[in-house]
């Protein structure tokens, strides 16, 4: 087995929106599977995900975290438009 986590890129929907203790919950589009995001890469990545609201989107990649039960790290975080397709089209582009 190896030691690296595996990263799950997908587009998330935010059922939760950014705790005070920087904790997001989303699900995720194509497996509907739910992911709590407890860490972040870095602040820019911190600051994507605190801006969403419930029910907007964001295209991300995250990895599981030992040893902190289910949670997630986030790699790579970014908002996607309201309304836009799996492809990040929006209606009428």
């Amino acid at each position: 087995m190896s030691s690296k986590a595996e990263t799950i890129g997908d587009v998330f929907t935010v059922v939760r929106p950014m705790n005070a203790h920087g904790a997001v919950t989303v699900r995720s589009a194509t497996t509907n599977a739910t992911y709590h995001l407890v860490a972040h890469a870095d602040e820019s990545t911190r600051r994507a995900l605190s801006s969403l609201a419930p029910g907007e989107s964001v295209s991300a990649a995250v990895s599981r975290i030992g040893g902190r039960g289910n949670g997630f790290r986030v790699e790579a975080a970014t908002p996607r438009p309201a309304g836009a397709g799996p492809n990040g089209i929006t209606a009428g582009d």
